[in-house]
């Protein structure tokens, strides 16, 4: 089973929004707003990703060259 889209989420609680009482609306629209929150950090993490690999990978390297370059 596929995960939900949180766009297609956000999109769907503004719509409900839209056609609900007012006390309902304010509940879509925060639902909305969580789905789109979830959204920007996922982008975020998305662009981040190489960048902390990279970072990873130059400690890990650090760390093995320390490791071996004691006791010689």
């Amino acid at each position: 089973m596929n995960a939900p889209n949180p766009l297609h989420l956000a999109n769907t609680a503004q719509q409900m929004a839209r056609n609900a009482p007012a006390a309902d609306a304010v509940v879509f629209n925060k639902v909305a707003m969580v789905c789109m929150g979830v959204m920007a950090a996922a982008s975020v993490l998305q662009v981040l990703q190489p960048l902390l690999r990279d970072l990873s990978g130059k400690r890990t390297k650090q760390m093995y060259r320390d490791d071996h370059g004691r006791g010689r």
